[in-house]
Protein backbone atom coordinates (compact mmCIF):
# COMPACT_ATOMS: atom_id res chain seq x y z
CA UNK A 1 0.00 0.00 0.00
CA UNK A 2 2.77 2.44 0.94
CA UNK A 3 4.78 1.58 -2.18
CA UNK A 4 1.76 2.22 -4.40
CA UNK A 5 1.14 5.56 -2.71
CA UNK A 6 4.81 6.50 -3.11
CA UNK A 7 4.71 5.60 -6.80
CA UNK A 8 1.52 7.66 -7.19
CA UNK A 9 3.15 10.72 -5.59
CA UNK A 10 6.28 10.31 -7.72
CA UNK A 11 4.19 10.11 -10.88
CA UNK A 12 2.21 13.24 -10.02
CA UNK A 13 5.40 15.11 -9.14
CA UNK A 14 7.18 14.07 -12.33
CA UNK A 15 4.22 15.06 -14.50
CA UNK A 16 3.91 18.41 -12.78
CA UNK A 17 7.61 19.18 -13.20
CA UNK A 18 7.47 18.09 -16.85
CA UNK A 19 4.40 20.26 -17.47
CA UNK A 20 6.06 23.28 -15.86
CA UNK A 21 9.26 22.86 -17.86
CA UNK A 22 7.39 22.31 -21.12
CA UNK A 23 5.29 25.40 -20.43
CA UNK A 24 8.40 27.50 -19.91
CA UNK A 25 10.03 26.27 -23.11
CA UNK A 26 7.05 26.96 -25.37
CA UNK A 27 6.94 30.22 -27.35
CA UNK A 28 4.11 32.63 -26.64
CA UNK A 29 0.94 32.17 -28.64
CA UNK A 30 -1.87 29.73 -29.19
CA UNK A 31 0.40 26.70 -29.31
CA UNK A 32 1.55 27.44 -25.76
CA UNK A 33 -2.06 27.71 -24.61
CA UNK A 34 -2.99 24.35 -26.13
CA UNK A 35 0.15 22.70 -24.75
CA UNK A 36 -0.60 23.93 -21.23
CA UNK A 37 -4.20 22.69 -21.57
CA UNK A 38 -3.12 19.21 -22.69
CA UNK A 39 -0.44 18.92 -20.01
CA UNK A 40 -2.92 20.05 -17.35
CA UNK A 41 -5.35 17.43 -18.57
CA UNK A 42 -2.62 14.79 -18.27
CA UNK A 43 -1.89 15.81 -14.68
CA UNK A 44 -5.59 15.75 -13.77
CA UNK A 45 -6.02 12.34 -15.37
CA UNK A 46 -3.07 10.99 -13.40
CA UNK A 47 -4.56 12.38 -10.19
CA UNK A 48 -7.99 10.85 -10.83
CA UNK A 49 -6.68 7.46 -11.99
CA UNK A 50 -6.75 5.76 -8.53
CA UNK A 51 -10.39 6.77 -8.09
CA UNK A 52 -11.29 5.34 -11.47
CA UNK A 53 -9.62 2.05 -10.55
CA UNK A 54 -11.86 1.79 -7.47
CA UNK A 55 -15.01 1.82 -9.62
CA UNK A 56 -13.85 -0.80 -12.13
Amino acid sequence: MITAFTAYIKTITALTVFAAMAGLLMPNGKFRQYTRWVLGLMVLTAMIQPLLQLFT
